[in-house]
């Protein structure tokens, strides 16, 4: 090899690295071109509440992950890139907005797949003491490769253009003694129902708007049937007693109570 082909191949390699290479490697840098287009996120944080930051994931056509399937043979997806980033608030009011590029530009021309919003009831709030405390979430998907699934907001369903959501959630306290913990969460109905879902894919979106309820009032108990030995008893807001085989209250029940 002559000393020209050297050269090539010391500029070559690094520039290989960045554009295939996994981990570390990539580079991750964003820089929106000037007509990029803009997603806004805004929150309405109810008392008691804590807004957690939005989990941003993009993915990149250009710089390619390698994945292994169950034969052990690699095959390239879009490459990964998923950080948090804070919400800013509108003055002194309750509404909190963090705003994002759908096209993320840089190097590896990052492209907005997924959204997740994430809230809890605050650690200060009296229905939280002594529990662990279960985040609620919102999934928004601008394309393939999003976020996984995993985080009970159910199946996605299509949606286009800006999205103004209103939930009423309710405080669910569950006692599980098998495993000698309770925890509590905000229930919004039960998401494996698509009318309920918390997740969407989105067409045409540039504004995103949440405004959840707290019914902080409205609480809910689910703990193990003592009397039957088998499946839970649900107590609800209004002091009524149901025996079920599930772990989610009747979401019409608590809307008919609110």
């Amino acid at each position: 090899m002559n000393f020209p082909d050297k050269a090539k191949l010391i500029v070559t390699l690094p520039v290989l690295a960045l554009l295939y290479g996994c981990g570390d490697t990539t580079d991750r840098s964003l820089s929106p071109p000037p007509d990029a287009k803009w997603v806004d996120v805004s929150f309405r944080v109810p008392d008691g509440v804590t807004l957690l930051p939005v989990e941003v994931l993009y993915r990149s056509e250009k710089c390619k992950t390698v994945r292994y399937n169950s034969s052990n043979e690699p095959h390239d997806i879009p490459g990964y890139n998923d950080f948090e980033q804070k919400y800013q608030q509108q003055g002194g009011s309750d509404i909190w907005q963090s705003r994002v590029a759908i096209e993320g530009g840089g190097i590896c021309q990052w492209s907005l797949r997924s959204l997740r919003v994430s809230f809890r009831l605050s650690a200060d709030n009296p229905l939280a003491k002594g529990k662990k405390v279960i985040d609620t979430n919102y999934i928004f998907d601008f394309g393939s490769y999003g976020l996984s699934d995993g985080y009970g907001t159910g199946r996605a369903k299509d949606a286009s253009g800006d999205l103004n959501l209103k939930t009423d959630f309710f405080p669910v306290t569950v006692i599980n003694k098998m495993f000698n913990e309770t925890y509590v969460d905000m229930f919004g109905g039960d998401t494996d129902y698509e009318k309920w879902s918390r997740r969407y894919q989105l067409k045409n979106t540039q504004k995103i708007v949440i405004e959840p309820m707290l019914h902080s009032d409205k609480s809910t108990l689910l703990e193990g049937d003592k009397e039957r030995g088998i499946g839970m008893v649900i107590t609800y807001p209004d002091g009524s007693i149901e025996h079920v085989r599930k772990i989610k209250p009747d979401y019409d029940r608590l809307l008919s109570m609110k």
